[in-house]
């Protein structure tokens, strides 16, 4: 088990496991995935991600993580009904007892709206260029939240068994694991704790974003928290791209924007 066992502390083959949303028993993904020793650097589905250094940053144009079928794709008209599609598929990975996330998550959408209202002009195609796209469609380039994820640890700290830190929120960007913990220290019992100071401590690659529950509250979305990478999300990318979608239906996605 140990040999096939993804580890974030490997010197030759890195790799981080997350297992995320309602329902998704980490033991039973762990059991079912086919974890590849070669080159290959990602994988991403509806209910995990397996990630190393050099993986792809996750974004909400990722492929894996949705399924859009060909029916919602005909009802489509516009950015917006396309990334309610995203939003609701978000959602419903959620538990109706994570009021909190849920809370984040209805945040950060609301977030994405309106900061790239504030960045249009920044955003909008400059002008003689083909205006294929609007500022609107970047939104599918922001970052991909896994919401109620446990994050498997190395063997070495439970003798081979898989063990999972808890996290509420993550996102993997540039090379960085960003894991949020909307803060509820006074609750967590000591061993759901140990595997969280462990992960956060241990990961290379982690950056931790955890404030008091109270903050969720009081503003809208606690960006000034992420580090500059997280809120220019489309700072190194040449142009936006939609969400992944069957290639017999490209051309309905490309009529969306026009």
């Amino acid at each position: 088990m140990a040999l096939d066992h993804p580890n974030f502390l490997s010197l030759d083959l890195p790799k981080t496991l997350v297992v995320y949303g309602r329902g998704a028993d980490p033991f039973t993904t762990f059991n079912k995935i086919d974890f590849v020793t070669d080159e290959v650097t990602q994988q991403l589905s509806s209910n995990y991600a397996l990630i190393s250094p050099s993986s792809p940053e996750l974004r909400f144009n990722s492929s894996g993580w949705i399924t859009i079928s060909p029916q919602q794709l005909l009802n489509v008209t516009s950015t917006e009904n396309l990334f309610q599609i995203c939003q609701d598929r978000i959602l419903r990975q959620t538990d109706q007892f994570s009021g909190l996330i849920r809370l984040f998550l209805n945040s950060y959408f609301e977030f994405l709206y309106l900061h790239l209202q504030n960045f249009q002009n920044e955003l909008e195609p400059k002008k003689g260029e083909a205006e294929i796209f609007n500022y609107k469609d970047w939104i599918f380039s922001a970052w991909l939240p896994l919401p109620q994820a446990r994050i498997l640890l190395p063997p070495d700290y439970s003798e081979g068994n898989p063990s999972f830190a808890e996290i509420d929120i993550a996102f993997w960007t540039q090379e960085r694991l960003i894991v949020v913990i909307i803060d509820n220290a006074n609750t967590q019992i000591a061993s759901k704790r140990r595997k969280l100071d462990f992960l956060v401590e241990k990961h290379p690659n982690l950056t931790l974003v955890t404030f008091p529950k109270e903050i969720l509250r009081q503003e809208k979305f606690p960006i000034r928290l992420f580090p500059n990478s997280f809120v220019y999300f489309w700072r190194n990318l040449s142009l936006p791209l939609g969400p992944c979608i069957p290639d017999t239906f490209l051309s309905v996605s490309e009529n969306y924007s026009e």
